[in-house]
């Protein structure tokens, strides 16, 4: 990351699996046990995402209906879900077709209090960081509409052309402008979220990879998941 900005230089594919009935040291196993060797890579940690959306829910009605051509804008942090952020980053991932990318960009410290969370907070906070004129732009007319956050483990393989995601103990929790609640998340404790991704040059050898996974494929975002349980709720 150069001046708080970086870029993916190339657009890859992230190919989503569900094992819903399979712990994180099962579903770890069968990855392990894979022929493309994969081993762990970093610390597992916590990942917590406050994702943003129009007044209209443009980017969930197109992640819904499955628009080729589509964005996220998330503020992403580790560790603890509440206290004060240290390091949070603001993404926005593109999506055209069946691959993406992503900009991210380094923001200041904020204090996430559970109690006294408005939407002033972000706006503030997007006031002070070093954002290009068109990013802010785009963040003027969005708003917080989704907390979520959850347990992530890595893996490479050997070759290093493929890395895995394994994600579980998913929490998510709605967001209003007016009043919101952090007592009693929606919790998806026994579903485990797959992620493959890789540069689309090898693209032509990832059945090798896929065809030994017993876990199913599965289109659906953490985003739209948090979103659709929450869809009556914002409705009115």
């Amino acid at each position: 990351m150069s001046n708080g900005y970086t870029e993916l230089n190339n657009y890859r594919f992230e190919r989503k699996f569900v094992a819903p009935n399979m712990s994180r040291l099962a579903t770890e196993m069968v990855i392990k046990q894979n022929q493309a060797f994969f081993n762990p890579v970093y610390q597992p940690r916590r990942i917590n995402n406050i994702y943003f959306d129009t007044p209209g829910l443009d980017c969930f009605f197109d992640n819904l209906f499955g628009n080729g051509n589509r964005w996220k804008c998330r503020l992403r942090w580790y560790g603890d879900v509440f206290g004060k952020i240290e390091m949070p980053v603001l993404e926005f991932k593109i999506k055209k077709g069946l691959v993406g990318t992503k900009r991210s960009f380094r923001m200041p410290a904020f204090n996430f209090d559970k109690h006294q969370f408005t939407f002033r907070d972000i706006e503030q906070l997007f006031e002070e960081a070093a954002l290009p004129h068109d990013i802010r732009e785009r963040v003027a007319k969005v708003q917080p509409v989704l907390l979520n956050s959850y347990n992530r483990s890595y893996f490479v393989s050997m070759n290093k052309r493929y890395r895995i995601t394994v994600d579980d103990k998913l929490q998510y929790y709605n967001l209003r402008r007016g009043w919101n609640h952090f007592g009693r998340p929606f919790t998806e404790d026994f579903k485990t979220v797959v992620e493959l991704k890789y540069d689309q040059e090898w693209n032509k050898e990832v059945d090798m990879i896929t065809n030994q996974f017993p876990f199913r494929l599965d289109k659906n975002s953490k985003f739209l998941s948090g979103m659709s349980h929450f869809r009556s709720e914002i409705a009115v």
